[in-house]
């Protein structure tokens, strides 16, 4: 079998190097060999890894999965973002063992049974981060979190949800600083509703196929992550891409680095591994790729049909209102990857008429429409919210 490895000093660069060498091989059965922990996260990180497995999953049959770890150490393992939804999305297709080849199924099952209790029961993790992840081809008692779904469908109880997410944000991942916690209050309500809005378009999107039929395997989730990085690392990090324009802005520079020459950083990532929108509203919108990611940044131009109650189509409206003048948004779909950085594209309110109006660049910084040769499965939106110093 065709080996691929994510190494401990996994990056953005290496993790794309490594995409590209899958997409270029006729590939059947595979083998994919994870760390046991990784030395550095920075921004993307996770929404990358996850990428690049459901990419290989979709061309490949993932017949095993070796974590290089000994048995003893799955709990270093499980203190890692990507370890339960990794194993999660491959739980009924692939074997798994430790670094030696033994087979470790049933201790992965303990440790699968008590992170979902962590999850469901909103306990601390290890770490300023937090992690939310559905998984709909297990049982729903053993894979759906009972805060945002059930046996009856999606939790349409926006303001349980903003409640908790706020708890979440202020009792785990803001512990750091209480400055940054005082500067975001005003706001923290307008989070935690998008995030209970992006998390709904995953429930109404990210699990059936364009015929919506029920997709399996299938995974969806929120990420939350607070980020302190060194100016001049972070410029190295994310060197040759929007990002490190965008941290090298003078704008940002004198707001927010500290005396340390630190910035800190809130990462917002909700992911499914769905078909993505270009594929699952194509046929239906008969616009252009692009508008058709476009129309799902326009306040209310979502394509949902849900029944839901609430009011549909703000959420990523009132990201970018929220990111304006400081914040930068991430939208990984299909065969694009765009961006915005609402420092330098201040946000505005684009009629859907106007389409063109709506900034949004290529990551690769080529020509907008033109599509990048791989066909990713999945959507990402991934928000980078700077504190100031």
């Amino acid at each position: 079998m065709t080996e691929f490895k994510i190494s401990t000093t996994a990056t953005p660069a290496k993790l794309n190097l490594l995409y590209n060498k899958i997409a270029g091989q006729d590939l059947v059965d595979t083998t994919l060999i994870l760390p046991g922990y990784l030395t550095k996260y920075r921004f993307g990180l996770l929404s990358d890894i996850l990428k690049l497995v459901f990419y290989l999953n979709s061309k490949s049959n993932i017949k095993l999965v070796k974590i290089n770890v000994e048995e003893s150490e799955l709990d270093k393992f499980y203190d890692q973002e990507y370890s339960y939804p990794i194993i999660s999305l491959l739980w009924n297709i692939s074997r798994f063992t430790d670094e030696d080849g033994k087979d470790i199924k049933e201790k992965l099952r303990v440790k699968q049974n008590e992170f979902f209790v962590r999850m469901n029961s909103l306990s601390k993790f290890k770490g300023n981060k937090y992690i939310l992840v559905n998984t709909d081809h297990l049982p729903k008692n053993n894979g759906l979190i009972r805060l945002l779904e059930g046996p009856e469908g999606f939790n349409d109880d926006e303001d349980k949800v903003v409640k908790k997410v706020k708890k979440i944000l202020k009792d785990y991942i803001l512990t750091f600083n209480r400055k940054n916690l005082n500067e975001i209050d005003p706001i923290i309500e307008d989070i935690g509703a998008i995030i209970f809005e992006l998390v709904k378009n995953t429930f109404e999107w990210g699990r059936t196929d364009t015929n919506n039929v029920d997709l399996s395997p299938s995974i969806r989730g929120a990420y939350i992550r607070f980020h302190i990085g060194k100016d001049e690392k972070i410029k190295e990090e994310f060197k040759d891409t929007p990002l490190e324009q965008f941290f090298t802005h003078p704008k940002l520079l004198q707001q927010s680095t500290n005396d340390q020459q630190q910035i800190y950083y809130l990462e917002i990532l909700v992911f499914d591994s769905g078909v993505g929108f270009v594929e699952k509203f194509g046929k239906e919108d008969q616009v252009s790729d692009i508008n058709i990611i476009k129309k799902c940044l326009i306040k209310n131009q979502t394509s949902s049909k849900s029944n839901l109650k609430t009011k549909k189509g703000k959420g990523l409206d009132r990201i970018l209102n929220i990111l304006d003048d400081k914040g930068f948004l991430r939208i990984t779909t299909d065969r694009y990857c765009l961006y915005r950085n609402l420092i330098k594209n201040k946000y505005e309110p684009v009629d859907k008429n106007n389409l063109d109006n709506l900034v949004l660049q290529n990551w690769n910084n080529d020509v907008l429409n033109r599509q990048n040769t791989i066909k990713s499965k999945g959507s990402f939106i991934s928000i980078l919210y700077p504190f100031k110093s």
